[in-house]
């Protein structure tokens, strides 16, 4: 970048204000119209963000300011939005309506609903391929012993092709980072199924039953899925798409992530009311740290200081120090606390509160509750950051 649009640049992060105005007309900078331009737009989509909230019963995503905590606007969707997929780019999102076999489509920037995909019955968890060109929508329910797949093309809104997965229930799926696997835990036939991402042929990996969540390695090299039913956790070889081991955790596993340095993987136990810390080296607990009832998700900082965990049945929130595995703060949220989201700053998490009408939002650095967003709509569900 030119030495000058740098000075500019960097004037409008920090003091986006009339002096700054007045500054940049100045002749000491002397620049070409079209590096002011680029600057105060760069400048612009820099700080510009939204978050966007569906809510199951109310029928709408809600579109958020995080830096105000104010809603902008409520989407109208379809019946029962369930979960939410954003394009990498965030200017499209696509939102799995359980109840009416539809998959809607948000124009982000205009925060409207574009178009209506059909699907099969019972839409839920998506995930958008790395690369942006693909939307992969699993179904809670499958038919005669298949669950289907479909594969949906973001920049037409077409299905491209549906494969068929054994059992029912495909719960959850992530891609790897070359985009080339995805992985998708099979609850109902209990396996996870990796699919290849070109072909669409699946390899089938038996784990235990009952795998409900994943998540990968920072490297991609391994996959673990929480199996739900048998109080298990499996780590997945991605090269050779095999099983290398089987850990014993809590009871009901749940929720699953992983440190960004890739050491440790933390599991939620919804049973027990714990966290089972996994040592990746040597595939082993290296701690279990009690934490509130009911606990479903866990989210780690993106420096891996600190993990959180929802207490759906507590109404609280557990922020746990990864350095001495231990519980440094409870925080109160709504009725039963659900989906968490870390915002791209690192400074705040924000709780969606699934039995009642809030968000709550925690600022990171101090471990308090800074705000509570309300009249959001019945049931929120996930947080997604938007532009």
């Amino acid at each position: 970048m030119h030495a000058d649009a740098r000075v500019v640049l960097d004037h409008v992060i920090r003091r986006p204000n009339a002096l700054t105005m007045k500054t940049l007309t100045m002749k000491t900078y002397r620049l070409p119209l079209l590096l002011i331009i680029i600057a105060f737009a760069f400048a612009s989509s820099a700080l510009a963000q939204s978050l966007f909230v569906p809510t199951r019963y109310s029928d709408w995503v809600n579109v958020i300011d995080p830096f105000t905590n104010q809603i902008l606007t409520q989407i109208p969707v379809g019946s029962f939005p369930i979960r939410l997929a954003m394009t990498p780019n965030r200017l499209k999102a696509f939102v799995s309506n359980g109840r009416d076999a539809t998959v809607s489509v948000i124009d982000t920037v205009a925060r409207t609903v574009t178009a209506t995909i059909p699907v099969g019955l019972y839409p839920g968890e998506s995930a958008i391929t790395p690369d942006g060109g693909r939307l992969f929508l699993l179904h809670q329910s499958g038919n005669h012993g298949q669950c289907p797949v479909d594969i949906i093309d973001t920049a037409t809104n077409q299905i491209i092709t549906t494969v068929f997965i054994p059992g029912n229930h495909g719960k959850d799926i992530l891609f790897t980072p070359d985009g080339r696997s995805a992985y998708i835990a099979n609850f109902g036939a209990g396996e996870v199924d990796a699919m290849d991402t070109t072909t669409y042929q699946v390899t089938s990996i038996p784990t235990a039953p009952g795998p409900r969540r994943l998540c990968i390695s920072p490297a991609g090299d391994r996959v673990y899925v929480a199996n739900n039913k048998v109080d298990s956790v499996s780590a997945i070889d991605t090269a050779t798409k095999q099983l290398v081991a089987t850990i014993q955790v809590g009871q009901r596993p749940m929720g699953i992530a992983i440190t960004p340095n890739g050491e440790e993987v933390y599991v939620t136990s919804v049973h027990d009311g714990t966290v089972s810390v996994i040592d990746t080296t040597t595939l082993t607990v290296i701690a279990t740290i009690p934490v509130g009832a009911h606990p479903q998700r866990v989210e780690i900082t993106r420096d891996g200081a600190k993990a959180f965990v929802q207490n759906g049945w507590s109404d609280t929130v557990s922020a746990i120090n990864t350095a001495t595995h231990t519980v440094i703060a409870t925080l109160p949220t709504g009725h039963h606390p659900f989906e968490m989201l870390i915002s791209p700053n690192g400074k705040k998490l924000y709780v969606t509160n699934s039995s009642d009408t809030t968000v709550t939002v925690v600022d990171i650095p101090s471990l308090t509750v800074s705000d509570t967003i309300t009249d959001v709509g019945t049931a929120p569900f996930e947080v997604v950051v938007g532009p």
